[in-house]
């Protein structure tokens, strides 16, 4: 029973990585949409985007804590004592910078500066986050 619920943090954060990669795109797709003219359909694109980033960010946020408590109760192992783990919390830091800067978007919506800020951010927390993938491989029992 433990050993299936060490697989739990994996694949909880492969759903939410996947949810990024699609929200990476759907951010693209708005990028592209307000450069040819922002309408209805900008909106509705930006409207989908903020509502799965609220869920990709709890998700996310969830499967970050259940890693270093499967880690210490369900493997034995010591809590952050590997290169997955600093940079699990790196990611997760840009991932949530990246919602902070959303959030200030929709309340400041004509900031160009937060919204390329956001970009970056969110385009660098994807890929640090498949490399905490891959460095979370060697972990799996």
């Amino acid at each position: 029973m433990s050993r299936a619920l060490a697989f739990f943090h994996p694949a909880l954060q492969t759903s939410a990585l996947i949810l990024g990669l699609y929200l990476l795109v759907l951010g693209l797709r708005i990028r592209k949409s307000r450069r040819q003219g922002a309408g209805p359909h900008t909106a509705r694109l930006a409207a989908h985007h903020m509502r799965l980033a609220r869920c990709f960010t709890a998700c996310l946020t969830a499967g970050y804590l259940l890693g270093p408590l499967g880690m210490r109760f369900l493997l034995g192992e010591p809590v952050f004592a590997t290169a997955h783990s600093y940079f699990g919390t790196l990611s997760l830091s840009l991932y949530l910078g990246t919602a902070y800067l959303g959030r200030k978007l929709r309340l400041a919506p004509g900031r160009e500066d937060i919204r390329q800020i956001h970009a970056f951010c969110a385009f660098i927390a994807v890929f640090v986050s498949l490399m905490v993938a891959i460095l979370g491989f060697q972990l799996l029992p």
